[in-house]
């Protein structure tokens, strides 16, 4: 797969950059405000119906217990008013009819990406577009961020569908997608008119490149699949497909060039 050049990690408690996951440093110390770990894993412990998921789930600014459903709401309150009279402000996020998750108050995916907006939009590099895509609750918080269009995929979990129905049914800007999993998501860019609404993996002709809408990353998930057909022997006509690749890196050339 592909590196992404930023991700979001961990409930939005970690944003990192490039191959080398580089620590986005200013988020750290957002997130550092009245938190201590120490003094969650002190309070919660006294809770007996919290079970500590394992260590892989943990991170310096999440930490994450497995709780039965009907407990949920009651142990959320209970435990939000022990921490906060320990003078520690978090926020605490139920997901997966099962997942409850300790945060920062600032944390969050929805924060994490206002965040990064606001970043771009100091370096004057907003970008244009954004799509941000969930299934479960814990995705709720990047449906409230403005200026984004969102999509919820047809198998997202029973919290995050119960939070669009109070809280963005009538959003415009935020659909129910029909399809499932990447196919909903895809089925949003089309929606939205973001970009390719179809997967390079269902393009039967690989070679079939508009340059007046050339779309750089399209053209390079094309190529990663053809030259993985090309080594199964199931490419036919593979000279005509190189022919066009050579006029796609033509254009990047000149894309680059004038980018820089």
């Amino acid at each position: 797969m592909l590196t992404p050049d930023i991700t979001i990690m961990s409930v939005g408690t970690e944003i990192t950059y490039g191959n080398s996951m580089e620590p986005d440093n200013g988020w750290v110390e957002c997130l550092n405000q009245k938190w201590d770990r120490n003094i969650v894993l002190e309070e919660t412990s006294k809770v007996s119906e919290l079970t500590l998921q394992s260590e892989t789930e943990q991170r310096p600014h999440k930490v994450s217990f497995y709780v039965q459903k009907d407990r949920a709401e009651d142990i959320t309150r209970s435990v939000s008013t022990c921490l906060k009279e320990r003078g520690l402000d978090v926020k605490i996020i139920y997901s997966g009819g099962m997942d409850l998750d300790i945060l920062p108050q600032c944390a969050g995916k929805g924060q994490a990406l206002a965040y990064l907006h606001d970043k771009f939009k100091a370096e004057g590099k907003l970008p244009e577009n954004t799509l941000v895509c969930g299934d479960s609750g814990n995705d709720a918080d990047l449906y409230t961020i403005p200026d984004v269009h969102g999509v919820m995929v047809s198998n997202a979990q029973e919290e995050l569908l119960q939070w669009h129905g109070i809280y963005a049914k009538n959003n415009p800007k935020i659909i129910h997608a029909k399809e499932r999993c990447a196919a909903g998501i895809i089925e949003a860019i089309g929606h939205f008119n973001l970009g390719p609404s179809i997967s390079p993996r269902d393009v039967t002709d690989l070679s079939d490149s508009k340059l007046e809408t050339f779309d750089p990353a399209y053209e390079v998930v094309k190529f990663y699949l053809f030259y993985e057909r090309w080594r199964l022997a199931e490419v036919e006509n593979s000279e005509l497909y190189l022919a066009n690749l050579k006029a796609v890196c033509v254009c990047l050339a000149l894309l680059f060039n004038f980018s820089f």
